[in-house]
């Protein structure tokens, strides 16, 4: 799988959010005890999965931009579980859009987001445990608080890529 650019997911945030999101690319670094929340996405036709963990602060910090709120609110809607309506559709919604992003390797559909890793089945249960490729990225959000974001992709074969 090709690399997905840094510059491509940040322009796409920063558009979905009318606020400056950059995305740098890092290296691996071990999970700290901070919320993780897991956007899955298939891709058709094959059957497989790619997945997108990233911390909840960040995600709710997007999801916040773009429903216009402010970064203190954002952080009060996060301690509620589960997730309020507004928020849980915001972030559902940045998951949506990222689907436009997330792979270089044909087109992803965005199927669920859970916060437990546990309730991630099928072909994406087995990228989660084994991902074949890993894409790991620092965001920043104007205005907001950032956080990290990862892409786990499977191995993609280019002769079964759908154009």
């Amino acid at each position: 799988m090709a690399e997905v650019s840094p510059y491509v997911l940040s322009r796409c945030f920063s558009q979905l959010t009318g606020r400056k999101v950059a995305f740098v690319q890092t290296k691996f670094s071990l999970d700290m005890k901070i919320r993780q929340i897991y956007g899955v996405y298939a891709l058709p036709p094959n059957d497989m999965a790619i997945i997108v963990k990233a911390d909840l602060h960040l995600m709710g910090s997007i999801a916040g931009a773009l429903v216009g709120l402010p970064d203190a609110a954002v952080k009060e809607h996060l301690k509620v579980s589960p997730f309020e309506e507004l928020m849980r559709d915001a972030i559902s919604e940045v998951f949506n859009i990222a689907a436009t992003v997330i792979s270089t390797e044909g087109r992803a559909v965005f199927t669920k987001m859970v916060t437990d890793p546990a309730y991630i089945e099928g072909p994406a249960a087995k990228v989660y445990k084994e991902p074949f490729h890993r894409s790991y990225f620092t965001v920043t959000v104007e205005g907001y608080q950032g956080g990290r974001f990862a892409i786990l992709a499977p191995f993609i074969p280019i002769r079964l890529v759908a154009h």
